[in-house]
């Protein structure tokens, strides 16, 4: 089966720019909360303009969410990317790229036990077992010893620290993407999907933006956090993850939670490791090893015994979507 163009690809493209990113965020001398802001603040300004462009161009209104999606897109935003991703950079800067996302791996655990217990989603065994085949391929890659170029050496603290914050980032991502996953199946237009799932990144990034300014204005620390955030050296180096990670990066991961299944959207979208190893070889000169190289050969197949093998698949959602109570409502 191919997947092109569906959303299966799209959480694929979204790994690939996900892993790009995360080599830049290991090297930037920023807390992890400064990181997460500037990141915030950049990529809606980028995804804002991007959205007028689009929106200029076809003649079509700059929002089209309805109070529904913008309540589930608000709520996906802040567990997801105010209080998922403050995480995830905090278990980036302890344990290295490479550690940190053998951690960020649980995420498709969490996501399958949320999917099945609140979404009622089937997955069939090739589906289940591909989703394990590819955990398994991509803990062989990424739990290869690290070297000490990897490792940044900023704000150091214990392994387990690293662990517990890495895995409080993945109960949080899947959070944020089971809500992003109800919001974007709320459509009815198969035809619009880029267009909607920039409106929705755009939505969940501003909104993560929005939130930032808001606590860093009571706890008075917003001059200083900004100072550091957008200091000159940090933007340099990691302005470019801006533009891979929260910009296209969250793009395609909204056009997978969209046209996928959410156990099947977030496993893909976890395959970063996969992209990682060319990238670790030409940054950092790691010699790629058989084991890493078996490893990616393992998840590649379970990406195939995943996608290839579901009977009807979500490539577009229905016509008549089930309706969706808000999630505060009875």
């Amino acid at each position: 089966m191919s997947i092109s163009g569906s959303g299966e690809a799209a959480a694929l493209m979204a790994a690939a720019l996900w892993a790009c990113s995360s080599l830049f965020y290991a090297r930037a001398r920023l807390t992890a909360w400064q990181l997460n802001f500037g990141k915030n603040v950049l990529a809606s300004i980028l995804l804002v303009a991007h959205l007028l462009i689009w929106t200029t161009l076809t003649g079509s209104d700059f929002l089209q969410a309805d109070v529904r999606k913008l309540i589930y897109l608000s709520l996906s935003s802040l567990t997801g990317i105010v209080i998922g991703d403050t995480f995830y950079f905090r278990s980036l800067q302890i344990l290295g790229p490479r550690r940190a996302l053998i951690v960020s791996t649980t995420a498709p655990l969490f996501a399958t036990a949320i999917g099945w217990i609140l979404l009622k989603e089937s997955l069939s065994f090739a589906a289940l077992l591909g989703i394990g085949v590819t955990l398994g391929g991509v803990s062989l890659v990424v739990s290869e010893r690290s070297t000490a170029v990897e490792s940044s050496g900023h704000y150091p603290a214990s392994v387990r620290m690293g662990v517990l914050t890495g895995l409080a980032g993945s109960l949080c991502n899947a959070i944020g993407a089971t809500l992003s996953h109800l919001a974007m199946q709320h459509s009815v237009d198969p035809g619009a999907s880029g267009r909607e799932a920039l409106e929705a990144t755009m939505i969940r990034v501003t909104v993560a933006a929005m939130i930032s300014l808001i606590i860093l204005t009571m706890n008075g620390q917003l001059r200083s956090t900004a100072v550091a955030a957008f200091e000159r050296k940090a933007l340099k180096v990691y302005f470019p993850a801006v533009v891979c990670g929260p910009w296209l990066g969250i793009w395609m991961s909204q056009l997978a939670y969209r046209n996928s299944m959410l156990a099947i959207a977030i496993t893909l979208a976890s395959t970063m490791p996969i992209f990682v190893l060319p990238l670790v070889r030409v940054v950092y000169g790691t010699r790629i090893t058989w084991r890493g190289f078996a490893g990616a050969v393992i998840a590649i197949i379970g990406v195939y015994l995943t996608v290839a093998v579901q009977p009807e698949l979500p490539g577009s959602v229905p016509v008549d979507p089930p309706e969706m109570p808000l999630p505060f409502q009875e």
